[in-house]
């Protein structure tokens, strides 16, 4: 798997789109567009040093892997139609792609970010610089530079009104029609924080107020998910997040929080878009990839601080997941790192 160091935001875009495949083949003063009939299409528009909105539709060639250090310090909306991707950052598992729409307050001062061969992204995301929020957006609304955003940091919040959905669509469609202007971008993020500003917006983003149920086909069978089970999935996600080398079975978690094993494993695929076993196995696998990184552990007392009984089982594990072995990754990182 190739591995590589950003120490800014732009070296990490260059390296991204140069692992994909994909030549920039048109750019202007704030427009630019990346494409390959092979690999799909990234537009972007706008600057990250104060707004910049991205649409793509790619497949990922080849596994590769990138550390970022630096701060990252945005708001970020957006909508993510395919694709699923697991980040860690500052030893925390963090969602960085989800199928949903969605809004992460980002601070983070590094992290590790893993794509694999034949992963299919579609989406558009908006970023806005922090600091340009606070200083020229917010005030403009007629809040101050030091109004909170009432939302935690790092964490993503999925239930946006159809208001705000509508508004994010609109914007995917400026820029395919290549339609968007520096002052059509600034009116719409302008009209996004005027939504998220609203009390019953701020009441459903901040979950005080659930209404969420599914009906789930499994064969011929239709399962209902209602608000009730909707937390215990969760919460089985949160806690896989938290210690997944202490994961439990299925069946334990069925039995403590009184779902079925059947509901909840039908459950979590459909919010989540993966089995929980593929879930756990993408952190703990990540983890691995932070203390190998980070740390001088061997792959032993990684193995067994990521929750596997057997040093072997561990090895094969990453190996599969990865490509080499624990000791190939970290030898291949420490030579990286010399050639910086």
């Amino acid at each position: 798997m190739i591995y590589y160091t950003a120490k800014t935001p732009v070296e990490y875009q260059n390296f991204f789109h140069r692992q994909l495949g994909l030549p920039c083949i048109r750019e202007g003063a704030d427009y630019r567009m990346w494409e390959n009939p092979q690999v799909g299409f990234i537009r972007s528009f706008g600057s990250i040093d104060k707004i910049q909105t991205g649409v793509g539709n790619y497949s990922v060639p080849s596994d590769f892997l990138v550390e970022y250090q630096y701060e990252s310090h945005y708001l970020h909306f957006g909508i993510v139609f395919e694709g699923i991707t697991y980040s860690m950052i500052e030893n925390e598992m963090v969602a960085t792609s989800i199928p949903s729409a969605f809004l992460i307050v980002k601070n983070t001062t590094g992290g590790i970010n893993c794509w694999r061969k034949g992963q299919q992204f579609k989406g558009i995301e908006v970023s806005i610089e922090m600091k340009y929020l606070q200083e020229q957006l917010l005030p403009f609304l007629g809040y101050s530079d030091e109004t909170p955003l009432m939302f935690e940091e790092n964490v993503h919040y999925t239930n946006l009104s159809e208001e705000m959905r509508q508004l994010i669509l609109r914007m995917e469609e400026l820029i395919h029609n290549n339609r968007m202007t520096g002052a059509l971008q600034t009116a719409h993020c302008l009209e996004f924080l005027a939504l998220l500003f609203h009390p019953e917006n701020q009441t459903r983003l901040l979950g005080r107020e659930e209404s969420f149920y599914r009906q789930i086909r499994i064969g011929k069978r239709q399962i209902r998910i209602t608000k009730d089970d909707y937390k215990k999935i969760k919460c089985v996600h949160e806690r896989i997040r938290q210690d997944a080398a202490s994961f439990r079975t299925i069946a334990d978690f069925s039995r403590e929080l009184q779902i079925s094993e059947q509901k909840l494993k039908a459950g979590f695929q459909d919010i989540y878009q993966q089995t929980i076993w593929d879930y756990a196995n993408t952190i703990r696998m990540n983890q691995a990839v932070f203390l190998l990184n980070n740390t001088g552990k061997s792959v032993s007392e990684i193995s067994t601080q990521i929750g596997y009984q057997s040093q072997a089982a561990f090895i094969n594990m990453f190996k599969k997941w990865c490509g080499i072995t624990p000791g190939q990754f970290r030898l291949q990182i420490r030579t990286a790192n010399k050639s910086l």
